[in-house]
């Protein structure tokens, strides 16, 4: 049992989740930073009680002249738990350039790629990152202030799927003030990221800059802000289980087409016709990936309000067609970018770039 009041917090967060059963193989995403040494510390806490086996996973993002310093001390630490020690370097930049992403969309991608690969490797079934209840914060308040719909505001999800793995956030209720003290009161020491303090990324300056104005008005907002992600996930399952037979109603048709009949759709709540938008954006193209609540609204209001033929491309290459008989989604020949059209189809020249 843990008798540090962060590790038993945090255990009790694994038990809610259901984050972790006995005898699991996992990989722990470390950096090095203060969150990811917590997280170390606590998954060693309870290894004897969970019977885990854990493996250590760093990636070098070849973006600071410290990062091999940075990767020796991991592998150090991994070392000192007797836990398995996986590294790579990538060229996050080059990434970044090449997919034309922003940087730290380049390094998440990337980072996740590795942990998979990781994990596949040695038949591990969880992946385990430091993501905390900072974190969570700052996530909902950035998608606010980009203009998100409910589903954003669910933020950081405490479990999640991700590519046949189980990803898993222990931290995800835990303060980093708690985090400091703890690595404190334990003498664990961790390595400084000197691009968290870069305000020219949005995620620094709303944890720098944003975030202490407004504790001038709430000083728990950060709690507040990761509760109301809490309070919003659990109302997103309840309508999605309640109106799951209904969406699934006005979907017809096979996998590489799904068809919607358009009186049909235009009975459903207005909540109800987004889900099904997504619903049949999932069954095309296996995922929502990439698709924004405001590219949902635009699909749905187009379909809607526009004439026989008016067309809509949505992000990932999913081509959304208003016919006279349904409302038609299917996968774009040439992958969509998320235009629409209320031209006819066969008057079009090219794809929606």
């Amino acid at each position: 049992m843990p008798h540090d009041a962060l590790e038993a917090r945090v255990r009790e967060t694994i038990r809610r989740y259901g984050m972790l059963a006995r005898a699991e193989r996992v990989v722990a995403a470390v950096s090095g930073g203060p969150d990811s040494t917590a997280l170390l510390s606590v998954l060693a806490s309870l290894r004897g009680e969970l019977a885990l086996d854990i493996h250590v996973a760093h990636l070098n993002h070849a973006l600071r002249p410290e990062a091999a310093a940075d990767a020796a001390a991991v592998a150090r630490t991994a070392g000192v738990y007797g836990f398995g020690y996986h590294e790579t370097t990538e060229d996050v930049r080059a990434a970044a350039a090449r997919e034309h992403r922003s940087l730290e969309d380049a390094a998440r991608r990337t980072r996740y790629a590795f942990l998979a690969g990781v994990a596949r490797n040695i038949q591990a079934q969880v992946i385990a990152t430091g993501h905390t209840l900072d974190d969570q914060a700052e996530t909902v308040l950035m998608r606010l202030l980009r203009g998100t719909g409910p589903r954003g505001l669910t933020g950081i999800p405490p479990v999640r799927p991700h590519d046949g793995l189980r990803v898993i956030r222990p931290l995800i209720e835990t303060s980093r003030a708690d985090i400091t003290a703890y690595l404190s009161r334990h003498g664990l020491e961790a390595r400084d990221d000197s691009t968290n303090r870069d305000v020219a990324m949005l995620r620094n300056r709303v944890r720098v800059v944003l975030l202490p104005i407004l504790e001038g008005y709430n000083p728990d907002v950060r709690r507040a802000l990761a509760r109301l992600a809490e309070v919003v996930r659990d109302e997103l399952d309840a309508v999605d289980a309640l109106s799951a037979a209904e969406v699934d109603a006005v979907l017809h048709g096979t996998n590489a087409s799904v068809r919607i009949p358009p009186e049909a759709f235009a009975g459903l709540p207005v909540a109800l016709q987004r889900r099904a938008l997504r619903e049949a954006i999932r069954r095309v193209r296996g995922n929502d990936a990439q698709i924004a609540f405001v590219h949902i609204e635009e699909a749905r209001r187009g379909v809607l309000s526009g004439r026989p033929g008016g067309v809509y491309e949505a992000p990932g290459g999913v081509r959304i067609v208003r016919r006279t008989d349904a409302i038609e989604v299917t996968n774009a020949p040439n992958g969509g970018r998320g235009r629409s059209s209320e031209r006819p189809a066969d008057e079009r020249s090219g794809t929606n770039g």
